[in-house]
């Protein structure tokens, strides 16, 4: 086993945890409050800064909850945290419902596992779609990885496959 170093980054706030015993990643959970409105990307401060072992990065995948019961989404697919990266992690989360002109202000707010909030008005009028994310939800997971540096090597030719240039769908069934 290897061993991440944790540090707090200010306030109080949840240390990453691993949510089972044999889960594959560690939750990592929001640092502040956020609002994420239809069509709007933000980042969510998680106020840790993690220090994987030489030969490791981490990885940052979305939380599959979060993605199957809100339009929230990573704008980036995976977050890479290189090995000698030492700030601040950082969610970066997408609302990818549309923003509709016409799109009316509703009473109520979704929270990060789907349920409908009625607003007390704390946010302010909120757009409908509109997820708020609380200090110490649960916005990402994470998995350190072993890594090792390529040698790239500049080349006139490579060889050629049986596949050779198909790209996107090229080796699907018919």
């Amino acid at each position: 086993m290897i061993e991440i170093k944790v540090k707090r980054n200010g306030g109080g706030l949840k240390i990453p945890k691993y949510a089972t015993e044999k889960s594959s990643c560690f939750d990592l959970y929001a640092g502040e409050d956020a609002i994420i409105k239809p069509g709007e990307t933000v980042v969510i401060n998680t106020k840790v800064i993690l220090e994987p072992p030489d030969g490791y990065g981490i990885m940052l995948y979305p939380r599959s909850g979060i993605s199957s019961k809100t339009p929230l989404r990573f704008a980036n697919s995976v977050g890479v945290i290189d090995n000698d990266y030492r700030g601040e992690i950082k969610i970066l989360m997408e609302n990818i419902k549309p923003k509709d002109i016409k799109q009316r202000v509703v009473p109520e707010y979704m929270n990060v596992d789907g349920e409908v909030i009625k607003n007390n008005h704390a946010y302010g009028f909120l757009p409908q779609d509109t997820v708020v994310i609380k200090k110490g939800d649960g916005i990402a997971q994470a998995m350190p990885i072993p890594i090792e540096q390529a040698t790239l090597k500049t080349v006139k030719e490579v060889s050629t496959t049986k596949r050779g240039e198909g790209g996107l769908g090229s080796t699907g069934t018919k």
